[in-house]
């Protein structure tokens, strides 16, 4: 006959061996972080975002209409590296402006505190160290109003390496249209290679 003792131990093993199977099968399920991470958001209305753009600090992106009358959403870190290791968030200064050859741009420029680097209204690069336009979301409208679609980065274009504008140097006119090529997200505790 079988001990009361012997039983516990024998269910107290198979229960450990299950665990000990639910947690390797757990640990080696391949998840992107970009399925955990994204999500839709979906603002009030369309016509908020007349204005100055609006961020979304706990989704991490600007939502506002480009000069072309769109709406866009860039994603808050500057692209590159450094802005991110540093956690160094994109900021919209109202009265920013940059003296390029072609004229000012501005007033309004997305800023990167942290590297310098200046962004128009549509994303585009108009100064500083940062070697392509702004990283963007898809937005759409729906039944209530901007859908933003946060499971997916896009990278903004790049520059090609000898076009990066320096402070007052004009964006190039050849500058490609943005690429469907998707970027990391990333963050700040992020680490890379």
């Amino acid at each position: 006959m079988i001990s009361a003792r012997f039983g516990v131990a024998v269910s107290l093993v198979l229960a450990v061996a299950a665990l000990a199977i639910a947690i390797a099968a757990f640990m080696a399920t391949v998840r992107d972080k970009n399925d955990i991470t994204g999500r839709i958001v979906q603002s009030r209305t369309t016509n908020e975002y007349d204005g100055p753009p609006l961020s979304f600090p706990l989704d991490d992106f600007f939502i506002g209409r480009g000069s072309d009358g769109r709406q866009h959403a860039f994603y808050a870190y500057p692209p590159g590296y450094f802005g991110h290791v540093r956690g160094c968030k994109m900021i919209w200064d109202p009265a920013a402006t940059v003296q390029t050859p072609g004229g000012a741009a501005g007033p309004g420029l997305y800023v990167d505190p942290c590297g310098g680097a200046r962004f128009n209204r549509d994303g585009e690069l108009v100064a500083g160290p940062a070697d392509r336009n702004l990283d963007y979301f898809a937005t759409s409208a729906g039944v209530e109003g901007v859908v933003v679609d946060t499971k997916r980065l896009y990278c903004g274009s790049a520059l090609p390496s000898d076009a990066t504008p320096e402070s007052g140097d004009e964006t190039p006119a050849n500058t490609p249209e943005p690429e469907t090529e998707t970027c990391d997200r990333v963050s700040p505790n992020t680490k890379r290679p």
